[in-house]
Order: structure tokens, then C-alpha cells, then sequence
């Protein structure tokens, strides 16, 4: 059994001397305390921290993987319409809203990106060069992205797109197309025939 307290590090012995992750800010509970766990993980050899981290890896990959994650303002992320989990979709929402519809699922590592910059600045100007809206992203009923997909607004991505792994979309979808590449053109509908 790895013990979780090293009863070989006096507890007055400075955090930056111990082999423990204590150097970082406490965390503490609603209360103000730092929690018992907390306390004791504190007091733990890093080789122990390493089974630790090793045990839980599985259980917090997963957990990433079934994520939402939003740069910007939550606000713009239209969800509400929404009936299938998005995975791990990075939305980007510094320039515009993004929409999405019933039925539509993501591949892993999708992203949905409103934000820019204006080419044209150069340095810091560059990087504060942000519009705040007009490159809005809607993706209609019925869409499938691939894993890997980036959408650049802005764009509307039509009822049941397909969108294959790992293209870049820089513009609109039509209704019922699979659009593949980078950038992204569209290369059959979805009836058959082929463009």
C-alpha cells in the first residue's frame, strides 16, 4: 500500500524544501480551511503524486473528452436547441455568436473559431485588433463534423453538412453537401451525386 502522508518531512520544514507540490497557493473550502485531503496531499513523496496521478489519468482523460470549452463570452454560445453532446468542441466566441441546432454531433477536437485579428496592425496593436461582432457561426439541424474540424467565421454550415475530419471550413455549407480539405470544398451531396 504507498502511504499518502511521508512521515519523513517535519511538517515545520519549509514548502519550498519539501518534494511536494506545496509551493502552490492553498486551496481551501467554503469555510476558509484547507481540507483535510488537501492537507494530507500535501505531505505526499512525488513518487507517491506519481501513482496518484497515474490512477487518475484515465478517469480525467475522460472527462476531457466529453467537454464544452468557450473563449469568450458564454452569452454567445446558443445552445439551447442542442439535443446531442458536443464533445470536446473549442468555441470561440470573440467575435460573434455561435448556434447550433438539433441533431448535430462532433468529432473530437472540433472547433468553432469567431475570433480574428486584423492583419493589417502589426505588434500589440495587431493582437488588440479584435472585432466584437459579425463573424457569427451557425451550424443548422443535421450537421456531422468529423473529429479535427476547424470552422472559421463567418459561416452558416447547411441542415445535414457533412463535414469530413480534419478540414478547415472559411465559409458557408450548402444544405444536404459534403465538404472536405483544406480549405474545406465540397465534393458530393448527400444524395449521390457527385459535384
Amino acid at each position: 500500500m504507498i502511504p499518502i502522508i511521508d512521515s519523513s518531512t517535519p511538517t515545520n520544514t519549509p514548502a519550498a524544501h519539501r518534494n511536494t507540490p506545496a509551493a502552490a497557493a492553498p486551496a481551501v473550502s467554503d469555510n476558509g480551511m484547507e481540507s483535510q485531503f488537501l492537507q494530507l496531499l500535501r505531505t505526499a513523496r512525488k513518487q507517491d503524486l506519481n501513482v496518484l496521478a497515474k490512477l487518475l489519468m484515465p478517469f480525467i482523460a475522460d472527462h476531457e473528452l466529453k467537454q464544452l470549452r468557450i473563449w469568450g463570452d458564454k452569452s454567445r454560445v446558443h445552445l439551447d436547441r442542442a439535443t446531442i453532446s458536443v464533445n470536446d468542441l473549442l468555441v470561440n466566441t470573440r467575435s460573434g455568436h455561435v448556434t447550433i441546432d438539433e441533431h448535430c454531433f462532433f468529432g473530437h477536437r472540433c472547433m468553432l473559431l469567431t475570433g480574428t485579428h486584423d492583419y493589417r496592425k502589426t505588434g500589440m496593436e495587431r493582437l488588440k485588433a479584435v472585432p466584437d461582432e459579425g463573424r457569427d457561426i451557425h451550424v443548422k439541424e443535421g450537421v456531422w463534423m468529423g473529429s479535427g474540424v476547424t470552422v472559421l467565421g463567418p459561416a452558416v454550415i447547411g441542415k445535414n453538412a457533412v463535414v469530413a475530419a480534419g478540414s478547415l471550413v472559411t465559409g458557408d455549407v450548402a444544405d444536404n453537401t459534403i465538404v472536405a480539405g483544406r480549405p474545406a470544398k465540397p465534393v458530393k451531396t448527400i444524395d449521390g451525386d457527385a459535384l
